[in-house]
């Protein structure tokens, strides 16, 4: 996994999305103050985990639906 900081993944978004999702890379994106979240490709492993996390509801505040 490549560390980044943010703001080298936000000026060079659309190479490191195709970075990702064609070349499978992972990256470390650190944040300025410190914390950091990762960008990877969506795997059929990933997916599986994703898939048994519960439902979180979500209410915007806004009536009908959808809520995002």
């Amino acid at each position: 996994m490549t560390e980044i900081t943010e703001a080298e993944f936000e000026r060079n978004f659309d190479d490191y999305m195709e970075r990702i999702e064609t070349n499978q890379e992972e990256f470390l994106i650190r944040r300025a103050y410190g914390s950091a979240v990762v960008a990877v490709p969506a795997t059929e492993q990933l997916e599986k985990i994703l898939d048994i996390m519960p439902e979180m509801d979500y209410d915007d505040g806004v009536p009908g639906d959808p809520s995002y």
